[in-house]
């Protein structure tokens, strides 16, 4: 008896449970609003919320980030906004970035290049990672995650250094009569395509030493990112004409592409594969590769290849910006650089602050494969989302004292409360998180300590620094640095 009354106490207690736990869900989904709902603006009939961004709004694209900021203090951290003809759902909150990446799928769908697909499948029949979506994305990202691998990574180590030691005496070559290195950039950018070079195409391009291919190759990407940038952001016209942000695309591309190919083919011709293994190791993984094409290997080498430039030279440049302004955690870098510990935590620490002040990407978008819940809206399947991690990163909600440089809040002994994981995310998340992550965190490093060992770096100009928005987010002004040489 008593075992037949527990067993029906149980029942009851679980049918109770169930009633419970359907009303607490009926509770929840009625208080999530429909997305009608989301704030907006006002919007006009045909251009939506473009008008903010014509000639004589309020509004700069190059400066979407502030704009985006300015528009959260009046409709809240989540609002919606009709641009292109698209409803896109942008948010400052890092929850709403976790939710975003949580829900985004295996294969997730990024916002397309359009001018770059339509060229690339006309002339050379292929799309690539960087563009790509779906199951044409999948195949190509199987032939860029080999660079996500510690080892293979630190197999380029060497010739890393070699490349940073060509750099200090570039900075030697290239100092003004008042030892100023003037538009950091611009000289960064030389490092980083010789840098990335050995690793794809595994040929390096003696941009230091000013080889008439290698300068070529400078202009070329610099073009590139430029015209990829301004078919992006411009009406289509490119649809009825080649404009001139078309035709810079295509030139440039051309250009890399023809360059990146003849590599390639001598590379394949090789025939000690053991040896290429050693010293190309992530070019023997992609001509290996049996998902993809020759023609699919040459387009993501080259994008492999463009990849390392841009964003590394803008972080490379606006850390030892940051590390001039402030003399304590220079000293303190200077210090780890000189000493022993080839980790280097504090150097990687001042990379992480500079990413996390300065980041390259202004937000995470992604189409929703679902109908999804975010910010306590219910958003369709299909909808665009944009993530604002460069707002989020220096926000005061998530970071103590966020407009102040301290890469001490990175490292485990910091007082500093956690982070939210998803309030800073210079590389993404998820499937489509940066592939070259690890190259480009080495590359940064290495170079960075060998500029401490050699030099202290005196600020020129002011200390605050803002981005604008091209392909990737770059300095607003040039970087100028003084370097004084320590070891003479």
């Amino acid at each position: 008896m008593l075992v037949a009354y527990t067993v029906r106490s149980i029942s009851w207690y679980q049918i109770y449970l169930k009633m419970a736990s359907k009303n607490v869900m009926k509770r929840v989904i009625s208080q999530i609003k429909p997305f009608t709902e989301i704030p907006t603006l006002p919007s006009a009939p045909i251009i939506g919320h473009t008008y903010l961004f014509l000639p004589g709004g309020k509004y700069n694209t190059e400066r979407l980030t502030e704009a985006v900021l300015d528009i959260s203090k009046s409709l809240g951290s989540i609002f919606r906004l009709k641009l292109g003809g698209i409803n896109i759902v942008m948010t400052t909150n890092a929850d709403d970035t976790e939710t975003l990446f949580r829900n985004e799928g295996r294969m997730p769908i990024r916002p397309p290049f359009p001018a770059l697909i339509h060229y690339r499948k006309k002339t050379f029949n292929s799309v690539g990672v960087v563009p790509g979506n779906g199951e044409e994305w999948y195949k190509f990202r199987t032939g860029a995650t080999p660079l996500l691998k510690p080892d293979l990574v630190k197999a380029y180590e060497e010739r890393h250094e070699t490349i940073g030691d060509a750099f200090i005496k570039y900075i030697n070559e290239n100092l003004d009569k008042n030892l100023i290195l003037h538009d950091l950039f611009n000289h960064l950018l030389k490092f980083t395509i010789e840098a990335i070079s050995v690793v794809c195409p595994g040929h390096r391009y003696n941009c230091l030493s000013g080889e008439n291919d290698a300068k070529k190759v400078i202009e070329a990407s610099t073009n590139f990112m430029d015209g990829l940038y301004s078919t992006l952001v411009g009406l289509p016209f490119w649809k009825i004409y080649k404009n001139s942000g078309y035709r810079k695309l295509e030139t440039s591309h051309a250009i890399i592409y023809r360059t990146i190919k003849s590599h390639l083919e001598e590379l394949k011709q090789s025939h000690d594969i053991n040896e290429l293994k050693q010293t190309n190791p992530y070019m023997v993984s992609l001509i290996q590769n049996k998902n993809l094409k020759w023609e699919d290997v040459i387009m993501l080498s080259l994008e492999v290849f463009l990849g390392g430039i841009d964003a590394v030279a803008t972080t490379l440049a606006l850390t030892l910006h940051y590390l001039s302004h402030n003399h304590l955690v220079q000293e303190i870098a200077s210090i780890e650089a000189i000493g022993a510990d080839d980790a280097c935590p504090f150097l990687r620490a001042c990379v992480k602050e500079t990413l996390r002040m300065s980041p390259t990407a202004g937000a995470n978008s992604r189409f929703l494969i679902k109908d999804t819940e975010i910010g306590g809206y219910l958003i369709p399947q299909g909808t665009l989302v944009s993530a604002f991690t460069s707002i989020t990163s220096q926000s005061g909600t998530y970071f103590s004292n966020p407009l102040i440089y301290n890469p001490e809040r990175w490292l485990r002994k910091s007082d500093e409360t956690v982070h939210h994981p998803f309030a800073s995310l210079p590389f993404g998340y998820g499937p489509r998180m940066c592939p070259g992550k690890r190259i480009a965190e080495q590359e940064i490093v290495i170079l960075l300590r060998k500029i401490l060992k050699s030099y202290k770096l005196m600020p020129i100009g002011n200390p605050q620094i803002g981005m604008v928005y091209r392909m990737n987010r770059i300095a607003d002004r040039p970087i100028n640095v003084k370097f004084i040489n320590t070891n003479c």
